[in-house]
C-alpha cells in the first residue's frame, strides 16, 4: 500500500550508454581511474581484467567476457525493476532525498530502481510482516539497552531472529558463531575482539549499507537549568539528565515537550521514547549506564560474578516504594519473574535467566542458562522494580486481560526518584519528586507537555513556557539558529547509538548474492549524504551498526566502501554478473539466478 505520494524511478536508460558491441584492447596497468567525486582512484578502481578485452559503458569498463547478447541470457538471470521503500518526503524529507540519490547512482550499473513512498504503518506491513520487498530505508534509535552492542549485533543479524529484527533474512555461519561467542565471553577485552570481528563480517558481507549515526539535538533553557548530562549514544535527554539537572532560579518546575501522546505508564510495557522517560524515572533499575554508556550499579550495590552462570547482586537497604513499603529482594525477584511468566515488552531481557533466588532480604542470585555478557545493561538495566504485594493482587483479581502490560494502575507505584502525580492523556503528565529516594533530584516537579507542532515547540522554548525539548523532529538548522540568537538557550548535538541504513532482502535476487550487496555499498556518496542532505547532523558510518558513540565497542579499523562506480562494477564482474550488449542491462550470474524457498514466520511489530 502506498500513501499516494509519487514514486520516483531511476532507470539504466538515463545513465548507461553502451559502446554498442565495441570492444577495446587495453592494458590498464599504471592507469588511474576516476572515482565518482572526480578524484583519482587507486589500483582497485581500475577495471578488472587489466590485460583482457574490455567493454566501455558510461563511467566504467568491464571484461568483454562479462558482456553477452541478451538473446543468450536466460529469463532467470534477468533482474526486474527493484523497489526502494522510504517514508513520504513530507515526513522524512532527508531520508527520501537520500533514497533518490542512491537510486540514481545505483541505476548507473544497469538497473531499474523505483523509489516507493509508504507511510510507517504500511512500511511495517510490507517489510516486517512480508517477504515481497527489495530494499528499504530503515532507522534504529539509541536506547539504554542498545548501549551494549549485543542487541543490534545479535537481534538484527542472527538467523534465530528472522521472525523479528532480522527482517533481511540474512544468514552467515561464521557470523553466527562469532556473535554467539561474544555474548558468552566473560573477559571483556576478549569479548571486545569478538565484537570487532562481528563488525568486520557485517562490513564485508552484511545485509545493509549503514549510512550515518544521527546526532540527537536537545535544546534547553540554560538560564534556568544547569548540569545537563550528555550520555554517549543517547544525547542530553536521558535518565542521568533528569536525575542530576538543577534549577538556577526559584522556579523548581521543569516543563519538557513531547511530540507524541504518552500511551503507557506501565512497568511491563512501553511504546515511544516519551513513555520510556516516564518509565525510567518512576521505576528503579538495578543498573544504569554512566555518561560513557558503561553499566554501573544503581539500585544494586555490586555485581558479583561467582562463576560464569551465577551473578550475586546485593541491593540497597532501607529503601522504600512510593507508598512507603520497604523494597526487599523478594520484590526484585518478583519483578523479573513476571516477565518470564507473561509475554511482556521486556520478556526478551530475562530469557538468559534460569532462575532468580532470594539469598536474604537484601541479596539476590541470578542463575543464568549460560554466561550472558550483556546482561548487566540489557537485563538488569531494563527491568523496573515493582512492589510484589500490589502486583500479585492486580494479577490475581484485577486484570481483565491476561497480561500485566495491558493493565493501567490508577496510581502507578514504583521506587524511582520521581513519583506519579497525574496524567491527562493527549495533553500532559506530571511527576513529582520522591523525597525519600537514595539519589534525590534537585527540583520539585516535571511536566511533560504534548506539543505535536515543531514550530510551536520552538516558540514556547524561546518564550520560556517550556524548559527542555523532549524529542524535536523539526529542522535542526532552524533550531541551531534560534539557539545561537538567544542569550538563554543552549543546545547539545550528540552522536547516537542508532543508525540510518538501506536494508536488502537477502531472500530475493539479486540481494542473495554477497557481491551485489557489496557493489551497492559503492553507490553511496556518504560525504554528500551526511554533509549536504543532512546538513552535518550526523556522523558518517563505516559499514557497522556499532556506532562511533560506543567508543569502547566500535571497530575503528573497518574500511568503508569508497563511492566509486568502477569499484562497484569490478565487484559485480568478479562475481560473474553480466551486462547485455546494446542496452547495458545488468543480469545475474547464470549459476546464482535463484534463491532456495524457505517458509518464514512473522512476529511482533518492530520498535525502532
Amino acid at each position: 500500500m502506498s500513501d499516494g505520494d509519487e514514486s520516483h524511478t531511476e532507470t539504466r536508460r538515463e545513465f548507461v550508454k553502451a559502446a554498442a558491441g565495441t570492444t577495446v584492447l587495453a592494458s590498464f596497468a599504471g592507469c588511474a581511474a576516476q572515482d565518482d567525486s572526480g578524484g583519482s582512484g587507486d589500483a582497485t578502481a581500475t577495471p578488472v581484467g587489466s590485460a583482457d578485452e574490455t567493454v566501455s559503458f558510461e563511467g566504467f569498463e568491464v571484461p568483454a567476457s562479462n558482456v553477452q547478447p541478451a538473446s543468450e541470457l536466460s529469463g532467470e538471470q534477468e533482474i526486474d525493476e527493484l523497489s526502494l521503500i522510504v517514508n513520504p518526503p513530507k515526513n522524512t524529507p532527508n531520508d527520501h532525498e537520500t533514497s533518490k540519490v542512491f537510486a540514481k547512482e545505483a541505476a548507473k550499473l544497469g538497473l531499474d530502481i523505483a523509489v516507493e513512498t509508504k507511510t510507517w504503518p504500511s512500511q511495517v506491513e510490507t517489510v516486517w510482516y512480508g517477504a515481497d520487498w527489495d530494499m528499504t530505508f530503515w532507522q534504529m534509535v539509541g536506547r539504554p539497552s542498545r548501549l551494549d552492542p549485543d542487541e543490534f549485533l545479535t537481534q538484527m543479524f542472527h538467523p534465530d531472529f528472522q521472525s523479528g529484527y532480522n527482517y533481511y533474512f540474512w544468514e552467515d555461519e561464521e557470523y553466527t558463531d562469532v556473535v554467539e561467542t561474544q555474548r558468552r565471553e566473560r573477559d571483556e577485552e576478549t569479548r571486545k575482539q569478538k565484537v570487532y570481528e562481528a563488525q568486520r563480517i557485517i562490513n564485508e558481507r552484511g545485509p545493509s549499507t549503514f549510512l550515518m549515526y544521527p546526532k540527537k539535538t536537545i535544546a534547553w533553557n540554560g538560564a534556568k537549568w544547569d548540569n545537563i548530562v550528555e550520555l554517549s549514544g543517547m544525547g542530553a535527554r536521558n535518565m542521568l539528565t533528569f536525575s542530576q539537572m538543577e534549577p538556577t532560579t526559584d522556579d523548581t518546575q521543569l516543563v519538557v515537550s513531547g511530540d507524541a501522546e504518552i500511551e503507557y505508564i506501565n512497568p511491563f510495557q512501553q511504546s515511544g521514547e516519551i513513555d520510556m522517560m516516564q518509565n525510567r524515572m518512576l521505576w528503579d533499575r538495578l543498573v544504569w549506564p554512566d555518561e560513557n554508556a558503561r553499566p554501573q550499579p544503581r539500585f544494586a550495590t555490586e555485581l558479583n560474578w561467582k562463576d560464569d552462570t551465577t551473578l550475586e547482586v546485593p541491593i540497597r537497604e532501607g529503601e522504600t516504594f512510593h507508598d512507603g513499603t520497604e523494597i526487599l529482594a523478594e520484590d526484585v525477584k518478583f519483578s523479573f519473574d513476571v516477565h518470564n511468566q507473561f509475554s511482556t515488552y521486556y520478556s526478551g531481557a530475562v530469557k538468559p535467566l534460569a532462575s532468580v533466588e532470594v539469598v536474604d532480604d537484601y541479596r539476590l542470585q541470578f542463575n543464568m542458562n549460560f554466561h550472558f555478557a550483556p546482561f548487566p545493561l540489557t537485563g538488569l538495566g531494563r527491568i523496573g522494580i515493582v512492589p510484589k504485594q500490589k502486583w500479585e493482587e492486580i494479577i490475581d483479581s484485577k486484570m481483565e486481560k491476561e497480561n500485566p502490560m495491558l493493565y493501567q494502575e490508577e496510581t502507578p507505584t514504583g521506587s524511582g526518584p520521581m513519583q506519579f502525580e497525574s496524567w491527562e492523556q493527549g495533553n500532559e503528565t506530571v511527576l513529582v519528586k520522591f523525597e525519600d529516594h537514595f539519589d534525590p533530584i534537585a527540583y520539585d516537579e516535571r511536566v511533560t507537555r504534548i506539543i505535536p507542532s515543531a514550530q510551536t515547540t520552538l516558540s514556547q522554548l524561546q518564550e520560556g513556557t517550556i524548559d527542555l525539548l523532549g524529542n524535536y523532529k523539526g529542522d535542526k538548522n532552524v533550531l541551531q539558529e534560534r539557539v545561537d540568537a538567544s542569550d538563554s538557550l543552549e543546545m547539545a548535538a550528540t552522536t547516537t547509538a542508532g543508525f540510518k541504513q538501506i536494508s536488502y532482502n537477502c531472500d530475493k535476487p539479486p540481494f542473495h548474492i554477497d557481491a551485489f550487496r557489496q557493489a551497492m555499498g559503492h553507490r553511496f556518496d556518504k560525504d554528500l549524504i551526511v554533509d549536504q542532505i543532512y546538513s552535518g547532523w550526523g556522523e558518517k558510518a563505516p559499514n557497522t551498526p556499532t556506532s562511533t558513540a560506543l567508543e569502547f565497542w566500535h571497530n575503528e579499523n573497518l574500511e568503508d566502501r569508497a563511492f566509486s562506480l568502477q569499484k562497484a562494477a569490478n565487484t559485480l564482474a568478479q562475481a560473474g554478473f553480466v551486462w547485455s550488449e546494446g542496452d547495458g542491462k545488468l543480469y545475474l550470474p547464470a549459476d546464482k539466478a535463484t534463491v532456495p524457498d524457505e517458509e518464514i514466520q512473522y512476529t511482533e511489530t518492530p520498535s525502532n
